[in-house]
């Protein structure tokens, strides 16, 4: 399989413009297909068939959030019904296909929704030729898959009991940061760091 030939998935807000952009400049220097869907894009009839097409040749699900798509959680009303619904279908056909989920939330935006299903979790977006995300989508073309435990460096497990959400955490953190668990959403403090 040729490079050419492995497409990620990417889910994000129309309106996370810079987010998208962000992305974009990472996925344009890698040999990769992206296909972008964008919760408030309607796509041709039916909607729910291209996205489950378009995950079936797909290696990875990428949730990018952005500040724009917590705004409109907090927002509430039918926008969030609309994304909600759509990106939990998303996730289902990828929870379904045994696909890498990654969320990648953009500057350290703080997740304000939970993930029932991902095995990757990323804060911030590194545009740098070389970065970290440039890497993950290289390794996609090069036949790799980023279950959870692929690396024991790692291997992260919410401590909330009432969670118990496990995925590969992809930040250094600093002795005493925090971050939010996407799936529970309940603060996790790092007493001595988490190194990579």
């Amino acid at each position: 399989m040729s490079p050419k030939d492995v497409q990620v998935f990417v889910s994000l807000s129309r309106q996370d413009k810079e987010t998208g952009k962000r992305f974009d400049t990472i996925a344009s220097k890698e040999n990769v297909i992206v296909f972008k869907q964008e919760y408030e894009a309607q796509n041709a009839p039916p909607a729910w068939q291209t996205v489950r097409d378009a995950l079936s040749v797909s290696k990875a699900l990428f949730l990018l959030v952005g500040p724009k798509l917590v705004e409109i959680k907090k927002s509430g009303g039918a926008d969030w019904s609309q994304v909600q619904s759509w990106m939990w279908y998303e996730l289902g056909v990828a929870a379904s296909l045994n696909l890498d989920v990654w969320v990648i939330c953009d500057n350290k935006v703080a997740i304000n929704f939970p993930v029932p299903y991902l095995n990757n979790y990323s804060l911030g977006i590194e545009t740098k030729a070389n970065g970290y995300e440039a890497k993950i989508l290289r390794s996609y073309g090069e036949g790799s898959k980023f279950d959870f435990g692929y690396s024991q460096s790692r291997r992260f497990f919410c401590p909330n009991k009432a969670c118990g959400a496990r995925y590969n955490l992809h930040n250094v953190l600093l002795k005493g940061e925090s971050i939010v668990c996407p799936t529970c959403l309940k603060p996790v403090t790092f007493p001595k760091g988490w190194q990579l």
